[in-house]
């Protein structure tokens, strides 16, 4: 108990973790009489986080039951409202079999039947007889212990709702406010089980308590003969008070706010209900449309289809609500978007951001845009290149289709920004891709540069397309050994098939550089596709075609230091 007084002068953050380490009653009660009556903020944080934990400490019913007397009387609403919790979680039967007796059946019937297993904390010098000897013995803690026994615990359960009824009846335009800070503490865990729901008298009575299908009695609340669960629906005391402007604020932030699905499924009926044409801000939407609870965020999707000024709201608030991660509700969103937004709104960074999306419905709506957007500068055809990085599965075809269209034209046709797609990650851009490639007239089929890039590549679909097609190239262009296409054909495609002609087309790819040095941007990336090669005749054929270049053509030893950056040059070759 000094550790805790220390603590409790010094406010350290560890008094309340020492506090429930005590276990003298009398101590603990002349102590609570100076807890509650400390007018400091840290000493009221402090009693917020030890009812906010379990009560489960022998010895300290006097802490409890002054800190919720002194609330009481003062009629302090946030401490009543975690009293309230706190009081409900204190009571958990459990269901068990019992016989009872039928007179239509004239015998023993088995039902279901919930009861009160005895947890309570023994209290102090509490003893029991040992079956065995016959002695006294001190009473075992339970498995798991809650302060007070059963009838005291309905008892202070049913007194924490009476404060709030009294609220409700003196000051309804109060209650709301206050009955939202007990609903916004309840979580899921309080509600494992169905029973549980029954255990919970004062939420009960604040989001059910006008139900025909429930029946309050003096000590539990039941269900009424062939009612169920299901048929459960908002039906709060005092509804009037949650029909008042202010109340509709408050259920709008138990929408977001609150830790229990329950909570949350009965403040969106009553919202719904009460308040169809509430006016929600962009960020208070957004907070639902955050959501991990797939139906808070469709709501939020429909309070935005009727909320006010949606032609005038700024592109970056839209783009906001489209990172949102309910399918569902981006479907609604995206419809909102092309309906209520032009694509002369978005620049193109903004437009190819939506397209790399994940989500479909965001990538369709930027493929709808990007079709509408000319693409003329050679800044934006290098902005669009972006696509063949999209997340989007479902449309990473169509958008590559798209990109090329613009990027693989004549007279516009880089091998850079082209090969970005054939090194996609997804496999619809590198059908495309491919699909661009072997079309007739595409400015790629003569392109030695992209060939050899395309023959290293990992992926196994694009690698044996690209065999089968230079087999096919290497047969039909087979008597033209003055065509320089075929010659290269050959050298990628001895990569993986070998044979001496293989290696003859290595040296007649070596000759024409030295005949036209113009051609050596083209051809070297091809040569150094065969030094590189696993292939022993083809690399020994390629660093001899290498050799015979430099001796021949000296100039060019920057270009072939630049494609073959992993050779060792001596000086006498330098």
């Amino acid at each position: 108990m000094l550790l805790v007084e220390d603590c409790f002068s010094s406010e350290n953050d560890r008094f309340v973790a020492e506090l429930r380490a005590v276990d003298q009653p009398k101590l603990l009660a002349a102590f609570a009489d100076r807890w509650k009556q400390d007018p400091r903020p840290w000493a009221r944080q402090q009693i917020l986080a030890y009812l906010e934990l379990p009560f489960d400490r022998p010895g300290h019913q006097p802490v409890v039951k002054r800190l919720f007397k002194h609330a009481e009387a003062c009629r302090d609403h946030e401490l009543m409202a975690l009293f309230l919790v706190a009081f409900d979680r204190q009571v958990r039967r459990v269901i068990t079999q019992r016989w009872t007796w039928s007179a239509s059946f004239r015998g023993g019937l088995q039902v279901e039947a919930l009861v009160t297993p005895r947890n309570a904390i023994p209290g102090p010098g509490s003893m029991r007889r040992d079956p065995v000897t016959g002695r006294p013995v001190p009473m075992p803690m339970p498995a798991n212990p809650r302060l007070f026994r059963y009838r005291t615990r309905y008892y202070l359960r049913r007194r924490a709702w009476r404060h709030f009824r009294k609220l409700g009846f003196g000051q309804p335009e109060a209650y709301p406010a206050a009955i939202a800070r007990a609903l916004v503490a309840y979580r899921d865990a309080d509600f494992a089980k169905g029973e549980n729901i029954l255990d919970s008298w004062g939420l009960l009575h604040a989001c059910f308590g006008e139900h025909d299908a429930l029946e309050f009695g003096p000590v539990h609340p039941r269900l009424k003969e062939n009612r169920s669960f299901s048929e459960l629906a908002s039906a709060p005391a005092f509804a009037a008070a949650w029909r008042t402007p202010a109340a509709g604020a408050i259920l709008f932030s138990l929408l977001f706010r609150s830790q229990s699905r329950l909570v949350r499924v009965w403040a969106q009926q009553t919202f719904e209900r009460e308040h169809p044409a509430y006016a929600a801000s962009i960020d208070e939407l957004l907070q639902l449309l955050d959501h991990e609870d797939g139906d808070i965020q469709q709501l939020g999707a429909r309070l935005l289809a009727n909320a006010p000024g949606l032609p005038t709201l700024p592109v970056t608030a839209w783009l906001r609500l489209l990172a949102t991660r309910n399918p569902e509700a981006l479907a609604t969103l995206c419809e909102l978007f092309a309906k209520h937004v032009s694509g002369e709104r978005l620049t193109l960074v903004q437009i190819l951001e939506l397209a790399c999306a994940q989500p479909v419905p965001v990538a369709r709506l930027a493929l709808g845009f990007l079709r509408e957007r000319p693409v003329d500068s050679a800044a934006d055809r290098s902005a669009i290149t972006v696509v063949a990085d999209t997340r989007c599965e479902a449309l990473a075809g169509d958008l590559a289709r798209w990109a090329l269209g613009h990027l693989g034209g004549v007279g516009v046709y880089r091998t850079e920004p082209v090969s970005r797609f054939f090194d996609s990650l997804r496999p619809g851009s590198r059908d495309a891709a491919w699909a661009w490639l072997v079309a007739e007239g595409s400015p790629g089929l003569a392109d030695p540069v992209l060939w050899s890039r395309l023959i290293e590549t990992p992926f196994d679909d694009l690698r044996l397309r690209l065999v089968d097609h230079l087999e096919r190239e290497a047969e039909r262009r087979a008597g033209l050994a003055h065509d320089l296409r075929a010659v290269w054909t050959s050298v990628l495609l001895g990569v993986h098939r070998g044979g001496r002609q293989k290696a003859k087309a290595v040296r007649q790819l070596g000759e024409a550089i030295v005949a036209d040095p113009v051609r050596s941007e083209a051809l070297l990336p091809v040569l150094a596709v065969a030094v590189r090669s696993v292939r022993r005749p083809e690399a020994r054929a390629g660093l001899s075609a290498v050799m015979t270049l430099l001796a021949r053509r000296p100039e060019l030893t920057p270009a072939v230091r630049r494609f073959l950056p992993e050779l060792q040059w001596t000086e006498e070759v330098a």
